[in-house]
């Protein structure tokens, strides 16, 4: 949150309050001498506060930063401040600058301070800086607050302006440790469609030795032939361990059941799984399908790169669901095909939920604590 500060800083009170005691002084005493001089510092203050206002006034912020950033990685964002004055300079002056909201009232955004020592008049200064989005959101304004002490540091000069620039963060990305070779899917029996963390994928080719290849993993035949040629061994290439469904179905939704309490933390936490696991499953060639409350449950696309920008890109600003019901979530459960893997997220407790999975070969559930969930509900989501 960005706080106005006093106009009046404290070499200006100190001058204001001893030309008001020259003034009164003088009035007292029926001095001219020091009533003139008490209304020479008036002067000066009153000199002072309208060029420090005439400063600010024809003083511009244009924003230059990626159009999509990720919340938690850092961008590059240059404040350019623009002096349209034909003679007038400005000298530090402050740039306070409130991203993702209008006078700091988004709490999604970041407050940026910077200094601009001198803006020559008809010309431009630029700032760079590496910013960092902790949440993710979307905005087209933004706040800026310029503050100046020109001149002689009398006065604490503002001045408040918005800026038209679209920024939009997305979602940071956790991939599910449940899609890692290390996750607990592999500690219960192997499901078809899926390949276990323990073992190779499928075959991709042939490729030269590496220092550090196995030895199980030569090819003889071709570095057989290979070799005759005054080449190097050849060895067997795979695709490497993990989840490497045929095709998958992610269901999100923010239902449960026994009154568990609602926390909007979690569901931040559970909209970064959601797009860890989209990007992973992109970047494995894997075909995905959303299914989630808030969009109403209307299916959307996640398989190529396009299409998971735009799904990351509404990630952004959307809002939970709030009135989810079980029939909707049974009906989307009975509508995955039989030959898809489930993927299913959520930002409540598995146990607030599972008793309306049915009857599925191939389910995966995300715990939104991400701890080693237990594998009778692995079993129980196959039985």
């Amino acid at each position: 949150m960005i706080k106005k500060r006093q106009p009046l800083s404290l070499r200006g009170a100190a001058v204001a309050g001893g030309s008001v005691a020259l003034v009164i002084g003088g009035v007292v005493v029926v001095d001219g001498a020091l009533m003139m001089l008490g209304l020479c510092g008036i002067i000066l203050l009153i000199s002072v506060w309208a060029l420090g206002v005439l400063s600010l006034r024809k003083l511009e912020v244009s924003l230059h930063a990626p159009t999509r950033v990720k919340a938690g990685i850092a961008f590059p964002l240059e404040i350019t401040l623009h002096n349209r004055h034909f003679l007038l300079d400005a000298f530090h002056t402050k740039i306070m600058l409130q991203l993702l909201g209008r006078d700091g009232k988004n709490d999604a955004g970041a407050a940026i301070e910077a200094v601009a020592p001198w803006t020559a008049s008809g010309s431009a200064a630029r700032i760079e800086l590496p910013v960092t989005l902790r949440k993710r959101g979307a905005a087209n304004i933004h706040s800026v607050w310029l503050t100046s002490t020109f001149p002689l540091r009398l006065f604490r000069l503002h001045r408040y302006l918005e800026v038209d620039r679209e920024i939009t963060v997305t979602p940071r990305c956790i991939t599910p440790v449940e899609l890692s070779c290390d996750g607990s899917m592999y500690d219960a029996v192997p499901r078809s469609g899926s390949a276990t963390g323990h073992t190779f994928g499928e075959p991709r080719g042939i490729r030269p030795w590496q220092a550090g290849d196995s030895a199980k993993h030569i090819h003889w035949p071709a570095s057989a032939r290979s070799l005759a040629q005054g080449h190097a061994l050849r060895v067997r290439e795979y695709d490497p361990p993990g989840f490497h469904p045929d095709h998958c179905h992610i269901v999100f939704h923010s239902y449960a059941t026994g009154g568990e309490m609602l926390r909007e933390d979690r569901f931040e936490r559970a909209l970064s799984l959601l797009a860890g696991a989209l990007s992973t499953l992109q970047r494995g060639g894997i075909p995905c399908v959303l299914a989630a409350d808030f969009y109403h449950w209307a299916p959307v696309s996640c398989t190529t790169h396009a299409q998971l920008a735009d799904c990351l890109y509404n990630l952004s600003s959307i809002s939970r669901a709030r009135g989810t019901e079980a029939h909707d979530l049974e009906a989307c459960l009975r509508g995955v095909s039989s030959d898809h893997t489930l993927m299913i997220i959520s930002d409540m407790a598995p146990e607030s939920w599972a008793h309306l999975l049915t009857k599925h070969p191939q389910t995966l559930i995300v715990d939104i604590r991400q701890v080693r969930y237990r594998h009778q509900i692995l079993h129980a989501a196959s039985a």
